[in-house]
């Protein structure tokens, strides 16, 4: 797949001090991530190997310097993966790890993407971030396919990544994930019909499949 790098930033977005906070991280990102990391990716997917592997079409969220990008392809071989961020610099560095990968900057508010595109949408240690959480999720559910699938993941549990960001400051001092209540009725009230939050030592994680799902999603049959 040729690398396209559409550029679409909103004003809302443009303005956002996480995208400055996010460029000027982007060149030391790789550097500070721990040695086990993609031993660790791989492990953090592992549960969702056949929902991945059934996808037709995948949007990655947040994708940073993609390094989910060459794993996402593993599980789908078959399937266009497509990988959003906000911050052109870390789009810089994907393209240098997936010199093939389809890379987007843009906005997940407002996405450059038909209604109902993917199957499947990802969203790994990035949900915090959304400026506008119900405004995002909705957003998403546009996106996806009925009975599409929404991940929400996070290497670590929901206190730890709060505090995380408390100790940081500055542009995400205040993205803090949301209790596992909070997030099942916000998924709930933005198009996703059936839905599980897990928040434990182990990380923080959701499942959220858009109207028209004709499979149960439960954590405890993975």
């Amino acid at each position: 797949m040729t690398v396209t790098l559409k550029v679409t930033v909103t004003l809302h977005s443009a303005m956002d001090p996480r995208r400055a906070f996010f460029e000027r991280l982007a060149e030391e990102w790789d550097a500070q991530q721990p040695p086990d990391r993609e031993e660790h990716l791989r492990r953090l997917l592992a549960p969702f190997r056949e929902d991945l592997q059934a996808s037709g079409s995948i949007l990655e969220v947040g994708t940073g310097t993609g390094a989910l990008i060459p794993l996402l392809r593993e599980h789908s071989p078959a399937a266009p993966v497509v990988s959003v961020d906000l911050a052109h610099g870390m789009l810089r560095r994907a393209r240098g790890r997936c010199p093939d990968a389809w890379l987007v900057q843009a906005d997940v508010h407002s996405l450059p993407f038909p209604t109902g595109a993917f199957d499947r949408a990802i969203c790994h240690n990035v949900f915090p971030h959304f400026r506008d959480r119900r405004a995002a999720l909705a957003e998403l559910a546009r996106v996806l396919r009925p009975g599409g699938l929404l991940l929400i993941l996070h290497d670590l549990g929901r206190d730890e990544v709060n505090a995380i960001h408390r100790a940081a400051g500055g542009a995400i001092g205040h993205d803090l994930l949301p209790t596992g209540g909070e997030l099942y009725r916000l998924l709930m009230e933005t198009g996703f019909g059936q839905v599980e939050v897990e928040d434990g030592p182990d990380g923080y994680r959701a499942i959220g499949c858009t109207e028209g799902a004709s499979h149960p999603v439960l954590f405890d049959n993975r």
